[in-house]
């Protein structure tokens, strides 16, 4: 802070107080104090209902601090009220895959998300009901727990499990508050020169931070609204506020003696003294009244508060803390702490009034300012000195502008809360899934994972815990549902094992039938949400055979080959078909992984059956040694592959027959036989007989000739 002075202002329901200090060489020093009560209830319960007059007081009070100063004062440090200021619970839980580790980006999108279920919460709550409330933005929240697997854990980053969740205390403060300080201070002249919140400012005062391992709480009662603010564990783990405070008792005696709220307020302020107290009623009626009567008649109105008070406390820390400090000038009401001390059950010297021992939080250790209406002004003041005040940024998100707390993290996260941005915004959807029922039991088929959504700074990609700076410019678009689930008989089909058979040595993988009531399904046919289905896990032979397309097979007919090139009408008879080995009819059932044989009975067509022709052979001796030779040789082709003679016909065959006659001479069993054409060493003349008779290269060979081969000398 540049500026030579600092004025720390408390907008009170009741009155305005103003600390002037002044910048020295070891600090700061106070100069001044000014406190002056509003003429009109122009605040109600710490909110500002009426600007101009609010502005008026305030404009008195910088009016009287320059003038006792003899300085300008041009900007001042202010709190945002207590009472505005909303703490709620919120959880959150994701399913995740147990094959991946929880990232970092993860863990803070369950955080995000149980943010947004705490302000869906304050929404739907009393708070939610005021029009103010619909511009609540979050200004920090704390990690109360994670859970993995149902278990606490410390920490997600890196584990893994099925489900993951999180418990977060979240903190809400309106839009209107800021903006209703801000208007105040300009109507008079000032700048907002910095902001803190007005339990965190009386708390830094009462409760240091070397003090907040304890569990402490802080009660700032003021006129209309009593902050709580507890510590534990080194931590400021839960703020609230009750919405009730000193203005009780002022109201109960303005009723029970017939006062203007002013006399009233007058006469609370001296319940603690002793002998009688004298006031005129509305009536103009002159009474005298001793302090204990008094005390007496407000006792209902005390009872009542400080059982508001207590209920609070407990149930925000589950047990009655270790010590409750009081502050503000509703603490000071006769008997208030003695009260609360009953209600908690507490010792009546653990619950005590704060104003003194705060003052050496700041310089020059002003004696005058000591009493516990003083704190939170003071706490202003020291959070104004030290620079922990709250910093507002603006950014741009999808050309809007938003003004966004900064708690010191300054992440993409934050600036999409304080944009209201939901939960449900950063990951689409998944589509609507299916639930059906299949042979008695339920399939799900889930529809699609939605998309993420996508955030860009400055055009640039970016994550949820990425930093953000001030003037950057947002551009959210949103995250996209997944697509219904969409099935039909051929996906469902997919997911399960296939039907199998074995066919002649074959195994086929078949399409089980699927019924829906009597209907049979096609393999496109769409299947709906709770649907009834039925998979036979049996069928008939006949629908085996029809997806094999060897139906035809049970029943005589004809088939269409092609035969050296013509078309050939060819008739056959039923073939006989075993299941597992025994014979069976069309109707036989047929399980997964059968065995089935298809075999001719004697009238199915064969390639062989086309021709009366065969191959013929001899069988001579040569050099006494049998050889079989062929003279004739038929071959059958089908679809290009030489086959036997005793493979089947099926529709559709290209049929080629081959046959090739053979001239068997002399000559050419010497060729069938390797002989050897060069006469070995001493042996020069060649000796070729047939059935013991000379012969020549071209003598013919008959079927059981006996030949002779060789070389003499």
């Amino acid at each position: 802070m540049k500026e030579k002075h600092l004025l720390a202002l408390d907008v009170g329901t009741r009155k305005v107080t103003g600390f002037l200090l002044e910048r020295k060489k070891e600090g700061f020093e106070i100069l001044a104090v000014e406190t002056m009560e509003h003429r009109t209830r122009a605040m109600l319960d710490g909110q500002i209902h009426d600007i101009p007059k609010v502005a008026n007081v305030v404009s008195a009070v910088h009016s009287s601090l320059e003038e006792k100063a003899g300085c300008k004062i041009y900007g001042a440090a202010v709190a945002a009220a207590g009472r505005s200021l909303c703490t709620v619970r919120g959880q959150a839980n994701v399913q995740v895959l147990s094959s991946n580790r929880l990232k970092q980006g993860d863990v803070l999108r369950l955080e995000y998300a149980a943010v947004q279920q705490a302000q869906q919460q304050l929404f739907s709550g009393p708070a939610g009901k005021s029009r103010f409330a619909e511009q609540y933005h979050c200004v920090g929240y704390s990690v109360i727990r994670y859970i993995l697997d149902d278990s606490p854990i410390g920490n997600l980053i890196g584990q893994r499990g099925g489900s993951a969740a999180c418990e977060v205390i979240a903190t809400f403060l309106p839009r209107v508050v800021v903006d209703s300080l801000r208007s105040v201070l300009e109507l008079s002249g000032l700048k907002l020169q910095s902001l803190t919140l007005e339990p965190i400012a009386a708390l830094r005062m009462v409760v240091p931070e070397g003090m907040r391992r304890l569990n402490v709480a802080l009660v700032d009662i003021g006129a209309g609204t009593s902050d709580i603010a507890i510590t534990r564990d080194g931590t400021v783990f839960a703020y609230d506020m009750v919405p009730v405070a000193g203005d009780e008792i002022t109201e109960a005696l303005a009723e029970e003696f017939l006062l203007d709220f002013m006399t009233a307020e007058q006469i609370k302020r001296k319940l603690g003294k002793r002998g009688q107290i004298s006031f005129t009623n509305i009536l103009g009626e002159k009474v005298s009244e001793e302090a204990g009567v008094l005390r007496e008649k407000v006792a209902p109105a005390l009872d009542t508060l400080t059982e508001k008070i207590s209920r609070a406390l407990l149930d925000n820390n589950g047990q009655a803390p270790q010590a409750v400090f009081c502050v503000g000038g509703g603490s000071l009401t006769a008997g208030l702490t003695a009260a609360l001390a009953e209600k908690l059950g507490m010792d009546p010297g653990r619950v005590a009034i704060k104003g003194k021992d705060m003052l050496s939080l700041l310089p020059g250790k002003p004696k005058n300012y000591q009493g516990p209406e003083l704190v939170t002004p003071l706490g202003i003041a020291y959070t104004g000195v030290s620079g922990d005040a709250l910093q507002f940024y603006r950014v741009e998100v999808n050309k809007q502008v938003v003004d966004v707390m900064d708690l010191g993290r300054s992440r993409v996260s934050d600036v999409l809360l304080a944009a209201g941005i939901g939960s449900r915004e950063l990951v689409g959807p998944p589509g609507k899934g299916l639930s059906i029922e299949v042979n008695g039991q339920t399939v799900a088929i889930p529809g699609e994972m939605g998309s993420m959504a996508e955030i860009r700074v400055n055009g640039e990609p970016v994550s949820l815990e990425d930093k953000i700076s001030e003037g950057d410019k947002v551009s959210f678009t949103a995250a996209e549902p997944g697509e219904d689930a969409r099935a039909n008989v051929a996906m469902l089909l997919s997911r399960m094992n296939p039907f199998c058979v074995t066919v002649n040595g074959q195994e086929y993988k078949l399409r089980s039938p699927v019924y829906r009531s009597d209907d049979l399904l096609t393999e496109s046919a769409e299947i709906y949400d709770r649907d009834k289905l039925r998979i036979l896990m049996t069928m008939p032979l006949i629908r085996v055979l029809e997806q094999i397309k060897m139906d035809d097979y049970l029943a005589g007919g004809s088939i269409d080959i092609q035969l050296n090139g013509k078309k050939k009408k060819i008739p056959y008879g039923p073939q006989v078909v075993r299941v597992n080995g025994k014979a069976a009819v069309p109707d036989s059932a047929v399980s997964d992984g059968d065995t089935l044989q298809v075999s001719a009975d004697g009238s199915f067509p064969t390639v062989g059956g086309l021709t009366e022709e065969r191959t013929r052979m001899i069988e001579i001796s040569v050099n006494e040694r049998i050889v079989t030779l062929p003279l004739t040789e038929v071959d059958f082709i089908v679809n290009g592959r030489k086959v036997p003679e005793d493979t089947p016909l099926h529709a559709g065959d290209q049929v080629e027959i081959k046959r090739t006659e053979h001239d068997i001479t002399m000559a050419a069993i010497l060729n069938m036989i390797d002989f050897e054409a060069t006469p070995p060493v001493g042996r020069n003349k060649l000796i070729l007989r047939v059935n013991g008779r000379e012969a020549q290269f071209t003598t013919c060979i008959k079927h059981s000739d006996r030949l002779e081969v060789g070389w003499s000398s």
